[in-house]
Protein backbone atom coordinates (compact mmCIF):
# COMPACT_ATOMS: atom_id res chain seq x y z
CA UNK A 1 0.00 0.00 0.00
CA UNK A 2 1.47 3.34 -0.62
CA UNK A 3 2.46 5.43 1.98
CA UNK A 4 2.15 8.52 3.18
CA UNK A 5 4.01 9.46 6.59
CA UNK A 6 3.19 12.69 7.88
CA UNK A 7 5.91 12.32 10.67
CA UNK A 8 9.16 13.84 10.30
CA UNK A 9 10.28 10.21 9.56
CA UNK A 10 14.29 11.07 10.31
CA UNK A 11 13.42 13.52 13.20
CA UNK A 12 15.00 12.61 16.74
CA UNK A 13 12.36 11.94 19.63
CA UNK A 14 14.53 13.30 22.31
CA UNK A 15 14.54 17.09 24.00
CA UNK A 16 18.09 17.70 22.17
CA UNK A 17 16.11 17.23 18.46
CA UNK A 18 12.67 18.70 19.94
CA UNK A 19 15.31 22.08 20.69
CA UNK A 20 16.96 21.72 17.43
CA UNK A 21 13.56 22.28 15.51
CA UNK A 22 12.56 25.00 17.45
CA UNK A 23 16.58 26.22 17.50
CA UNK A 24 15.21 29.67 15.26
CA UNK A 25 12.66 30.63 17.94
CA UNK A 26 14.67 29.61 21.09
CA UNK A 27 17.65 31.84 19.45
CA UNK A 28 15.63 34.98 18.65
CA UNK A 29 14.63 34.46 22.25
CA UNK A 30 18.03 34.39 23.29
CA UNK A 31 18.99 37.30 20.85
CA UNK A 32 16.50 39.88 22.51
CA UNK A 33 17.29 38.23 26.17
CA UNK A 34 20.67 39.50 25.33
CA UNK A 35 20.12 42.95 23.97
CA UNK A 36 17.76 43.46 27.24
CA UNK A 37 20.70 42.40 28.92
CA UNK A 38 22.76 44.92 27.42
CA UNK A 39 20.48 47.59 28.08
CA UNK A 40 20.14 46.30 31.99
CA UNK A 41 23.83 47.05 32.05
CA UNK A 42 23.05 50.19 30.71
CA UNK A 43 20.18 51.27 32.75
CA UNK A 44 22.15 50.45 36.06
CA UNK A 45 25.22 52.87 34.77
CA UNK A 46 23.19 55.61 34.18
CA UNK A 47 20.92 55.06 37.33
CA UNK A 48 24.61 54.82 39.48
CA UNK A 49 25.68 57.94 37.88
CA UNK A 50 22.61 60.04 38.60
CA UNK A 51 22.77 58.97 42.12
CA UNK A 52 26.06 60.30 42.63
CA UNK A 53 25.79 63.38 40.71
CA UNK A 54 22.93 63.90 43.40
CA UNK A 55 24.97 63.08 46.87
CA UNK A 56 28.36 63.93 45.91
CA UNK A 57 28.40 66.39 43.04
CA UNK A 58 25.93 68.32 44.10
CA UNK A 59 23.91 68.01 41.15
CA UNK A 60 20.48 69.56 40.63
CA UNK A 61 18.00 67.20 38.95
CA UNK A 62 17.66 69.92 36.33
CA UNK A 63 21.31 68.67 35.74
CA UNK A 64 19.94 65.21 35.79
CA UNK A 65 17.02 65.66 33.11
CA UNK A 66 18.57 64.26 30.34
CA UNK A 67 20.29 61.28 32.28
CA UNK A 68 16.84 60.42 34.04
CA UNK A 69 15.43 60.17 30.09
CA UNK A 70 17.83 57.41 29.16
CA UNK A 71 17.08 55.93 32.18
CA UNK A 72 13.62 55.79 31.40
CA UNK A 73 14.22 54.56 27.75
CA UNK A 74 16.49 51.88 29.10
CA UNK A 75 13.82 50.45 31.49
CA UNK A 76 10.77 50.95 29.05
CA UNK A 77 13.24 49.54 26.42
CA UNK A 78 14.19 46.35 28.29
CA UNK A 79 10.58 45.53 29.57
CA UNK A 80 9.77 45.46 26.31
CA UNK A 81 12.30 43.54 24.67
CA UNK A 82 11.98 41.10 27.48
CA UNK A 83 8.27 40.47 26.84
CA UNK A 84 9.10 39.91 23.19
CA UNK A 85 11.97 37.28 23.86
CA UNK A 86 9.10 35.68 26.14
CA UNK A 87 6.80 35.42 24.00
CA UNK A 88 9.37 34.87 21.29
CA UNK A 89 9.77 31.32 23.24
CA UNK A 90 6.47 30.65 24.42
CA UNK A 91 5.02 30.69 20.16
CA UNK A 92 7.93 28.43 19.49
CA UNK A 93 7.18 25.96 21.91
CA UNK A 94 3.27 26.10 21.33
CA UNK A 95 4.13 25.56 17.87
CA UNK A 96 6.07 22.72 18.70
CA UNK A 97 4.03 20.53 21.10
CA UNK A 98 1.13 21.03 18.44
CA UNK A 99 3.62 18.99 16.28
CA UNK A 100 4.33 17.14 18.25
CA UNK A 101 0.61 16.06 19.11
CA UNK A 102 0.11 15.64 15.65
CA UNK A 103 3.22 13.33 15.10
CA UNK A 104 2.20 11.48 17.79
CA UNK A 105 -1.13 10.95 17.05
CA UNK A 106 0.02 10.14 13.19
CA UNK A 107 2.14 7.48 14.61
CA UNK A 108 -0.20 6.02 16.87
CA UNK A 109 -2.73 5.86 14.08
CA UNK A 110 0.13 4.21 11.69
CA UNK A 111 0.90 1.64 14.83
CA UNK A 112 -2.79 0.82 15.22
CA UNK A 113 -4.68 -1.18 17.89
CA UNK A 114 -2.60 -4.73 17.28
CA UNK A 115 0.53 -2.86 18.25
CA UNK A 116 -1.13 -0.79 21.01
CA UNK A 117 -2.57 -3.80 22.81
CA UNK A 118 -0.47 -3.63 25.45
CA UNK A 119 0.14 0.06 26.30
CA UNK A 120 -2.49 0.75 28.57
CA UNK A 121 -4.76 3.72 27.49
CA UNK A 122 -4.30 6.34 30.48
CA UNK A 123 -1.07 5.76 30.20
CA UNK A 124 -1.63 7.14 26.51
CA UNK A 125 -3.64 9.62 27.34
CA UNK A 126 -1.59 11.23 29.90
CA UNK A 127 1.49 10.92 27.86
CA UNK A 128 -0.56 13.14 25.00
CA UNK A 129 -2.27 15.19 27.59
CA UNK A 130 0.08 16.14 30.73
CA UNK A 131 3.17 14.70 29.22
CA UNK A 132 3.23 17.19 26.00
CA UNK A 133 2.24 19.62 28.19
CA UNK A 134 5.13 18.94 30.97
CA UNK A 135 7.44 19.62 27.77
CA UNK A 136 5.79 23.24 27.52
CA UNK A 137 8.23 25.28 30.51
CA UNK A 138 11.04 23.27 29.19
CA UNK A 139 11.20 25.62 26.05
CA UNK A 140 9.68 28.50 27.60
CA UNK A 141 11.48 28.92 30.70
CA UNK A 142 14.25 26.35 31.14
CA UNK A 143 16.02 26.63 27.72
CA UNK A 144 15.98 30.55 27.05
CA UNK A 145 17.24 31.00 31.57
CA UNK A 146 19.74 28.79 30.92
CA UNK A 147 21.46 30.80 27.90
CA UNK A 148 20.73 34.12 29.78
CA UNK A 149 22.50 32.23 32.69
CA UNK A 150 25.51 32.19 30.83
CA UNK A 151 25.03 35.68 28.52
CA UNK A 152 24.35 38.22 31.45
CA UNK A 153 26.44 36.71 34.07
CA UNK A 154 29.47 37.03 31.86
CA UNK A 155 28.49 40.76 30.66
CA UNK A 156 28.54 41.94 34.28
CA UNK A 157 31.23 40.25 34.93
CA UNK A 158 33.22 42.12 32.18
CA UNK A 159 31.70 45.44 34.03
CA UNK A 160 32.58 44.52 36.97
CA UNK A 161 36.22 43.65 35.54
CA UNK A 162 36.68 47.25 34.31
CA UNK A 163 35.55 48.85 37.45
CA UNK A 164 36.94 46.83 40.46
CA UNK A 165 39.07 43.51 40.57
CA UNK A 166 38.61 42.42 44.08
CA UNK A 167 34.61 42.12 43.48
CA UNK A 168 35.30 40.68 40.58
CA UNK A 169 37.21 38.02 42.13
CA UNK A 170 34.46 37.51 44.76
CA UNK A 171 31.89 37.34 41.99
CA UNK A 172 33.82 34.78 39.93
CA UNK A 173 34.62 32.70 42.56
CA UNK A 174 31.00 32.19 43.99
CA UNK A 175 29.30 32.28 40.94
CA UNK A 176 30.12 28.71 39.56
CA UNK A 177 29.37 27.47 43.10
CA UNK A 178 25.37 27.93 42.73
CA UNK A 179 25.38 25.51 39.48
CA UNK A 180 27.61 23.07 41.12
CA UNK A 181 25.87 22.60 44.32
CA UNK A 182 22.62 22.65 42.56
CA UNK A 183 23.24 19.59 40.42
CA UNK A 184 24.31 17.80 43.40
CA UNK A 185 20.74 18.42 44.85
CA UNK A 186 18.90 18.04 41.28
CA UNK A 187 20.59 14.43 41.04
CA UNK A 188 18.32 13.51 43.95
CA UNK A 189 14.96 15.56 42.39
CA UNK A 190 15.12 13.53 39.19
CA UNK A 191 14.81 10.65 41.16
CA UNK A 192 12.20 11.84 42.68
CA UNK A 193 10.73 13.29 39.47
CA UNK A 194 10.60 10.20 37.66
CA UNK A 195 8.42 8.51 40.36
CA UNK A 196 6.51 10.81 40.02
CA UNK A 197 5.78 10.52 36.46
CA UNK A 198 5.37 6.92 36.90
CA UNK A 199 2.72 7.06 39.94
CA UNK A 200 0.79 9.65 37.99
CA UNK A 201 0.97 6.92 34.60
CA UNK A 202 -0.56 4.72 36.95
CA UNK A 203 -2.77 6.86 39.13
CA UNK A 204 -4.39 7.65 35.01
CA UNK A 205 -4.83 4.20 33.98
CA UNK A 206 -6.24 3.26 37.51
CA UNK A 207 -8.73 5.76 37.35
CA UNK A 208 -9.54 4.68 33.79
CA UNK A 209 -10.63 1.34 34.83
CA UNK A 210 -12.46 2.32 37.81
CA UNK A 211 -14.41 4.04 35.82
CA UNK A 212 -15.25 1.58 32.73
CA UNK A 213 -15.37 -1.08 35.12
CA UNK A 214 -17.62 1.19 37.65
CA UNK A 215 -20.94 -1.25 36.82
CA UNK A 216 -18.91 -4.65 37.22
CA UNK A 217 -17.27 -3.48 41.02
CA UNK A 218 -21.03 -2.20 42.17
CA UNK A 219 -22.88 -5.50 41.45
CA UNK A 220 -19.49 -7.27 42.82
CA UNK A 221 -19.71 -5.01 45.79
CA UNK A 222 -16.10 -3.87 45.51
CA UNK A 223 -16.80 -0.31 44.35
CA UNK A 224 -15.57 0.87 47.29
CA UNK A 225 -12.71 -0.95 47.44
CA UNK A 226 -11.83 0.68 43.97
CA UNK A 227 -12.00 4.27 45.26
CA UNK A 228 -10.08 3.36 48.30
CA UNK A 229 -7.19 2.11 45.81
CA UNK A 230 -7.94 5.11 43.97
CA UNK A 231 -7.21 7.34 46.59
CA UNK A 232 -4.52 5.84 48.52
CA UNK A 233 -2.58 5.96 44.76
CA UNK A 234 -3.75 9.94 44.83
CA UNK A 235 -2.56 10.08 47.86
CA UNK A 236 1.09 8.48 47.23
CA UNK A 237 1.32 11.06 44.29
CA UNK A 238 0.31 14.08 46.67
CA UNK A 239 3.20 12.53 49.02
CA UNK A 240 5.42 12.47 46.43
CA UNK A 241 5.34 15.86 44.71
CA UNK A 242 4.92 17.42 47.84
CA UNK A 243 8.80 15.63 48.05
CA UNK A 244 9.59 17.63 44.85
CA UNK A 245 8.72 20.55 46.54
CA UNK A 246 10.90 20.12 49.51
CA UNK A 247 13.95 19.33 47.06
CA UNK A 248 12.84 22.80 44.98
CA UNK A 249 13.07 25.21 48.15
CA UNK A 250 16.28 23.16 49.38
CA UNK A 251 17.77 24.15 45.97
CA UNK A 252 16.30 27.65 46.14
CA UNK A 253 18.10 27.90 50.02
CA UNK A 254 21.31 27.11 48.28
CA UNK A 255 21.51 29.42 45.75
CA UNK A 256 20.30 32.06 48.11
CA UNK A 257 22.81 31.04 50.50
CA UNK A 258 25.93 31.59 48.03
CA UNK A 259 24.00 34.55 46.33
CA UNK A 260 23.85 36.52 49.86
CA UNK A 261 27.46 35.55 50.86
CA UNK A 262 28.51 36.91 47.90
CA UNK A 263 26.87 40.27 47.97
CA UNK A 264 27.72 40.92 51.07
CA UNK A 265 31.27 40.08 50.39
CA UNK A 266 31.34 42.68 48.06
CA UNK A 267 29.75 45.29 50.19
CA UNK A 268 32.15 44.84 53.09
CA UNK A 269 34.90 44.81 50.64
CA UNK A 270 33.97 48.04 49.00
CA UNK A 271 32.69 49.39 52.44
CA UNK A 272 36.39 49.08 53.93
CA UNK A 273 37.71 50.65 50.94
CA UNK A 274 35.12 53.62 50.67
CA UNK A 275 36.45 54.56 54.41
CA UNK A 276 40.16 54.52 53.19
CA UNK A 277 39.54 56.51 50.32
CA UNK A 278 40.43 53.72 48.02
CA UNK A 279 37.12 53.81 45.91
CA UNK A 280 34.85 56.21 44.40
CA UNK A 281 30.98 56.12 45.04
CA UNK A 282 30.11 55.37 41.64
CA UNK A 283 31.97 52.21 41.10
CA UNK A 284 31.02 50.93 44.53
CA UNK A 285 27.40 51.73 43.59
CA UNK A 286 26.83 50.52 40.49
CA UNK A 287 29.09 47.27 41.33
CA UNK A 288 26.12 47.04 44.53
CA UNK A 289 23.68 47.15 42.28
CA UNK A 290 25.11 45.03 39.40
CA UNK A 291 25.90 42.33 41.82
CA UNK A 292 21.97 41.04 42.39
CA UNK A 293 21.62 41.17 38.75
CA UNK A 294 24.05 38.71 38.64
CA UNK A 295 22.61 36.05 40.40
CA UNK A 296 19.33 37.10 38.71
CA UNK A 297 19.47 34.47 36.14
CA UNK A 298 20.75 31.58 38.20
CA UNK A 299 17.48 32.19 40.45
CA UNK A 300 15.25 32.37 37.36
CA UNK A 301 17.40 29.24 36.17
CA UNK A 302 16.79 27.76 39.67
CA UNK A 303 13.42 28.40 39.73
CA UNK A 304 12.74 26.25 36.26
CA UNK A 305 15.31 23.50 36.63
CA UNK A 306 12.20 21.74 37.93
CA UNK A 307 10.87 21.85 34.27
CA UNK A 308 13.29 19.96 32.85
CA UNK A 309 12.97 17.05 35.40
CA UNK A 310 9.32 17.32 34.43
CA UNK A 311 10.60 17.17 31.03
CA UNK A 312 12.77 14.36 31.41
CA UNK A 313 10.12 12.01 33.01
CA UNK A 314 7.71 13.22 30.52
CA UNK A 315 9.72 11.86 27.90
CA UNK A 316 10.44 8.93 29.20
CA UNK A 317 6.07 8.15 28.71
CA UNK A 318 6.22 9.58 25.01
CA UNK A 319 9.36 7.87 23.83
CA UNK A 320 7.92 4.95 24.84
CA UNK A 321 4.89 5.23 22.58
CA UNK A 322 6.96 6.51 19.68
CA UNK A 323 8.97 4.10 19.72
CA UNK A 324 5.85 1.40 18.97
CA UNK A 325 6.50 -0.45 15.62
CA UNK A 326 4.05 0.77 13.05
CA UNK A 327 1.85 -2.56 12.50
CA UNK A 328 -0.70 -0.76 11.14
CA UNK A 329 -0.77 -0.70 6.86
CA UNK A 330 -0.39 2.57 5.62
CA UNK A 331 -2.62 4.48 3.43
CA UNK A 332 -4.22 7.82 1.14
CA UNK A 333 -6.33 8.57 3.89
CA UNK A 334 -8.98 9.35 0.56
CA UNK A 335 -12.48 8.02 -0.46
CA UNK A 336 -12.46 6.44 -3.63
CA UNK A 337 -14.97 8.28 -6.43
CA UNK A 338 -15.19 4.81 -8.16
CA UNK A 339 -17.59 1.70 -7.31
CA UNK A 340 -15.66 -1.00 -6.01
CA UNK A 341 -17.05 -4.33 -7.20
CA UNK A 342 -15.37 -6.58 -5.40
CA UNK A 343 -12.05 -7.06 -2.71
CA UNK A 344 -9.29 -9.67 -3.66
CA UNK A 345 -7.16 -11.03 -1.42
CA UNK A 346 -4.02 -12.24 -3.40
CA UNK A 347 -1.56 -15.10 -1.62
CA UNK A 348 -2.00 -13.27 1.84
CA UNK A 349 0.06 -14.42 4.82
CA UNK A 350 -0.11 -12.48 8.12
CA UNK A 351 2.06 -13.33 11.72
CA UNK A 352 2.17 -11.36 14.88
CA UNK A 353 6.51 -12.48 15.75
CA UNK A 354 8.56 -13.81 13.59
CA UNK A 355 8.32 -17.07 11.93
CA UNK A 356 5.12 -17.85 13.43
CA UNK A 357 2.10 -17.40 10.80
CA UNK A 358 -1.49 -16.62 12.11
CA UNK A 359 -2.76 -16.75 8.31
CA UNK A 360 -0.99 -18.69 5.18
CA UNK A 361 -1.82 -17.87 1.46
CA UNK A 362 -5.25 -16.85 1.84
CA UNK A 363 -6.89 -16.02 -1.29
CA UNK A 364 -10.61 -15.03 -1.14
CA UNK A 365 -12.50 -12.55 -3.00
CA UNK A 366 -15.56 -10.26 -1.54
CA UNK A 367 -18.32 -9.04 -4.34
CA UNK A 368 -20.57 -6.18 -4.01
CA UNK A 369 -23.63 -6.81 -3.16
CA UNK A 370 -23.23 -10.25 -1.12
CA UNK A 371 -23.12 -10.84 2.22
CA UNK A 372 -20.02 -12.65 3.13
CA UNK A 373 -19.65 -14.94 6.28
CA UNK A 374 -16.74 -15.73 8.16
CA UNK A 375 -17.08 -18.24 10.76
CA UNK A 376 -14.11 -20.49 12.34
CA UNK A 377 -13.49 -21.39 15.61
CA UNK A 378 -11.88 -19.15 18.56
CA UNK A 379 -8.23 -18.54 17.38
CA UNK A 380 -8.02 -20.05 14.19
CA UNK A 381 -7.75 -16.50 12.40
CA UNK A 382 -10.63 -14.83 11.89
CA UNK A 383 -9.69 -11.65 13.45
CA UNK A 384 -6.54 -11.56 12.12
CA UNK A 385 -8.14 -11.51 8.68
CA UNK A 386 -10.62 -8.90 9.63
CA UNK A 387 -7.36 -7.19 11.54
CA UNK A 388 -5.99 -7.08 7.26
CA UNK A 389 -8.99 -6.13 5.46
CA UNK A 390 -9.59 -2.76 7.80
CA UNK A 391 -5.34 -2.34 7.25
CA UNK A 392 -4.79 -2.91 11.13
CA UNK A 393 -2.08 -5.03 10.17
CA UNK A 394 0.25 -5.11 7.39
CA UNK A 395 0.53 -8.69 5.50
CA UNK A 396 4.05 -10.59 5.68
CA UNK A 397 3.28 -11.38 2.10
CA UNK A 398 0.07 -11.03 -0.71
CA UNK A 399 -1.85 -7.91 -1.10
CA UNK A 400 -5.27 -6.92 -0.95
CA UNK A 401 -6.61 -5.19 -3.76
CA UNK A 402 -9.99 -3.51 -4.39
CA UNK A 403 -11.12 -3.50 -7.94
CA UNK A 404 -13.63 -1.16 -9.76
CA UNK A 405 -16.38 -1.88 -12.05
CA UNK A 406 -13.51 -1.19 -14.95
CA UNK A 407 -11.57 -3.94 -13.60
CA UNK A 408 -9.03 -0.95 -12.58
CA UNK A 409 -7.31 -1.84 -9.30
CA UNK A 410 -7.37 0.35 -6.20
CA UNK A 411 -5.00 -0.24 -3.52
CA UNK A 412 -5.61 3.09 -1.54
CA UNK A 413 -9.30 2.32 -0.60
CA UNK A 414 -9.53 1.56 3.21
CA UNK A 415 -10.68 4.74 3.75
CA UNK A 416 -14.01 3.47 2.20
CA UNK A 417 -14.57 0.74 4.94
CA UNK A 418 -16.96 0.93 7.62
CA UNK A 419 -16.63 -0.84 10.86
CA UNK A 420 -19.19 -1.84 13.19
CA UNK A 421 -17.63 -3.78 16.53
CA UNK A 422 -19.23 -6.40 18.16
CA UNK A 423 -19.57 -3.56 21.39
CA UNK A 424 -19.88 -0.17 19.61
CA UNK A 425 -18.75 2.61 21.35
CA UNK A 426 -21.08 5.42 21.97
CA UNK A 427 -20.47 8.16 23.68
CA UNK A 428 -22.17 10.73 26.40
CA UNK A 429 -24.20 13.01 24.31
CA UNK A 430 -27.11 12.98 22.14
CA UNK A 431 -28.36 10.72 19.75
CA UNK A 432 -27.23 13.32 16.65
CA UNK A 433 -23.42 14.00 18.43
CA UNK A 434 -22.96 10.14 18.15
CA UNK A 435 -24.49 9.78 14.96
CA UNK A 436 -22.35 13.14 13.83
CA UNK A 437 -19.18 11.62 14.97
CA UNK A 438 -18.80 10.37 11.32
CA UNK A 439 -19.77 13.16 9.14
CA UNK A 440 -19.20 16.37 11.74
CA UNK A 441 -21.21 18.04 8.72
CA UNK A 442 -24.34 16.42 7.95
CA UNK A 443 -27.99 17.55 8.48
CA UNK A 444 -31.01 16.10 10.25
CA UNK A 445 -32.26 14.66 7.01
CA UNK A 446 -29.35 12.61 6.44
CA UNK A 447 -29.22 11.72 9.79
CA UNK A 448 -32.98 10.67 9.55
CA UNK A 449 -31.77 9.51 6.26
CA UNK A 450 -29.39 6.53 7.47
CA UNK A 451 -31.25 5.93 10.52
CA UNK A 452 -33.66 4.38 8.44
CA UNK A 453 -31.63 2.23 6.38
CA UNK A 454 -30.17 0.56 9.58
CA UNK A 455 -34.00 0.38 10.69
CA UNK A 456 -33.50 2.50 14.04
CA UNK A 457 -35.69 5.70 12.70
CA UNK A 458 -38.89 4.90 14.58
CA UNK A 459 -37.13 3.79 17.74
CA UNK A 460 -35.04 7.48 17.61
CA UNK A 461 -38.32 9.06 17.15
CA UNK A 462 -39.76 7.34 19.99
CA UNK A 463 -36.97 8.79 22.38
CA UNK A 464 -37.94 11.62 24.40
CA UNK A 465 -36.33 14.47 22.54
CA UNK A 466 -35.68 12.16 19.27
CA UNK A 467 -32.64 12.80 17.66
CA UNK A 468 -31.70 14.98 20.56
CA UNK A 469 -31.91 12.66 23.62
CA UNK A 470 -29.13 12.14 25.84
CA UNK A 471 -27.62 9.05 26.01
CA UNK A 472 -25.30 7.53 28.56
CA UNK A 473 -21.34 6.57 27.63
CA UNK A 474 -21.70 3.19 25.61
CA UNK A 475 -25.45 3.27 24.94
CA UNK A 476 -26.82 3.89 28.64
CA UNK A 477 -30.31 3.65 28.75
CA UNK A 478 -30.68 1.66 25.05
CA UNK A 479 -31.27 -1.95 24.07
CA UNK A 480 -28.17 -4.01 22.47
CA UNK A 481 -30.54 -4.15 19.37
CA UNK A 482 -30.95 -0.38 20.05
CA UNK A 483 -26.73 0.24 20.15
CA UNK A 484 -25.99 -2.21 17.26
CA UNK A 485 -28.36 -0.39 15.06
CA UNK A 486 -27.04 3.09 16.05
CA UNK A 487 -23.65 2.50 15.21
CA UNK A 488 -24.57 0.62 11.93
CA UNK A 489 -26.86 4.31 10.84
CA UNK A 490 -23.24 5.82 12.65
CA UNK A 491 -21.16 4.06 9.95
CA UNK A 492 -23.69 4.39 7.12
CA UNK A 493 -23.44 8.40 7.30
CA UNK A 494 -19.90 7.42 5.90
CA UNK A 495 -21.12 6.18 2.56
CA UNK A 496 -18.88 3.43 2.81
CA UNK A 497 -18.44 0.87 0.06
CA UNK A 498 -17.11 -1.46 2.15
CA UNK A 499 -19.11 -2.80 5.47
CA UNK A 500 -17.39 -5.07 7.96
CA UNK A 501 -19.26 -6.17 11.12
CA UNK A 502 -18.25 -8.25 14.46
CA UNK A 503 -20.86 -10.45 15.64
CA UNK A 504 -23.57 -7.94 15.33
CA UNK A 505 -26.60 -10.03 16.09
CA UNK A 506 -24.52 -11.60 19.37
CA UNK A 507 -26.13 -11.30 23.04
CA UNK A 508 -29.26 -9.91 21.21
CA UNK A 509 -32.91 -11.12 21.73
CA UNK A 510 -34.90 -12.77 18.55
CA UNK A 511 -36.71 -9.79 17.76
CA UNK A 512 -33.70 -7.41 18.05
CA UNK A 513 -31.61 -9.84 15.70
CA UNK A 514 -34.26 -9.82 13.09
CA UNK A 515 -33.78 -6.06 12.78
CA UNK A 516 -30.30 -5.97 12.37
CA UNK A 517 -30.10 -8.31 10.01
CA UNK A 518 -33.04 -6.84 7.66
CA UNK A 519 -30.89 -3.59 8.03
CA UNK A 520 -27.81 -5.16 7.08
CA UNK A 521 -29.31 -7.09 4.10
CA UNK A 522 -30.68 -4.00 3.00
CA UNK A 523 -27.22 -2.28 3.40
CA UNK A 524 -25.52 -5.38 1.35
CA UNK A 525 -27.28 -4.09 -2.14
CA UNK A 526 -25.31 -1.60 -2.20
CA UNK A 527 -21.91 -2.58 -0.89
CA UNK A 528 -19.84 -5.58 0.36
CA UNK A 529 -20.76 -6.64 3.59
CA UNK A 530 -18.34 -8.74 5.70
CA UNK A 531 -19.86 -10.57 8.98
CA UNK A 532 -17.78 -12.30 11.46
CA UNK A 533 -20.53 -14.18 12.81
CA UNK A 534 -21.00 -18.13 14.57
CA UNK A 535 -24.43 -18.48 14.43
CA UNK A 536 -27.87 -16.76 14.30
CA UNK A 537 -30.48 -15.22 11.06
CA UNK A 538 -27.35 -14.03 9.58
CA UNK A 539 -26.47 -16.62 8.15
CA UNK A 540 -29.16 -17.68 5.93
CA UNK A 541 -28.75 -14.55 4.13
CA UNK A 542 -25.12 -14.94 3.50
CA UNK A 543 -24.24 -15.75 -0.03
CA UNK A 544 -20.74 -16.71 0.89
CA UNK A 545 -19.41 -18.66 3.50
CA UNK A 546 -15.23 -18.30 4.54
CA UNK A 547 -14.51 -21.22 7.37
CA UNK A 548 -10.86 -20.15 9.31
CA UNK A 549 -9.09 -23.49 10.27
CA UNK A 550 -5.49 -23.15 11.49
CA UNK A 551 -4.42 -20.37 9.32
CA UNK A 552 -5.92 -21.28 6.25
CA UNK A 553 -9.59 -19.91 4.12
CA UNK A 554 -12.26 -22.48 2.81
CA UNK A 555 -15.04 -21.70 1.27
CA UNK A 556 -17.46 -23.53 -1.18
CA UNK A 557 -21.24 -24.04 -1.62
CA UNK A 558 -20.78 -27.11 0.98
CA UNK A 559 -19.73 -24.54 3.90
CA UNK A 560 -23.09 -22.61 2.86
CA UNK A 561 -25.32 -25.17 3.67
CA UNK A 562 -23.80 -25.98 6.65
CA UNK A 563 -23.66 -23.01 7.99
CA UNK A 564 -27.02 -22.68 7.47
Amino acid sequence: MSVKVMMQSSGNKTLAGFTRRISFWLGASVLLGGVAAVLLVLQLTVFAQIVAGLAFQHHSLADEIPALKWLVFFLVARALLQWAADMVAAQGSLRLISNLRSELLQHLFNVGPVGMAGHATGATVTALDAGLEGLEPYFTQYMPRAAMMVVLPFMILATVLHLDGWSFLILACTGPLIPVFMALVGYRAQAIMDRQWTQLLFLGSSFLDALQGMTSLRLFGRARDAVAAVADMADEYRCTTMSVMKVAFLTSAVLEFFASLSIALVAVVFGARLLEGKADFQSAFLVLLLAPEYFMPLRAFSASYHARQNATAAMAGISKLFALPAMAARHENQLLTETLVSIKCENLSAEYEANRPVLSNINCTFARGTISLITGESGAGKTTLVRLLLGLLSPVTGRIVAEDAHGIAHRDWQSNIGWVPQRPCLVHGTVAENLRMANPQADIASLRNVARQADALSFIESLPQGFDTLIGERGTCLSGGQVQRLALARVLLRKPQILILDEPTAHLDPESEQRVVTAIAHVATHCIVIVIAHRGAIITHAQQVLRVHKGQVFSGPHLLEHAA
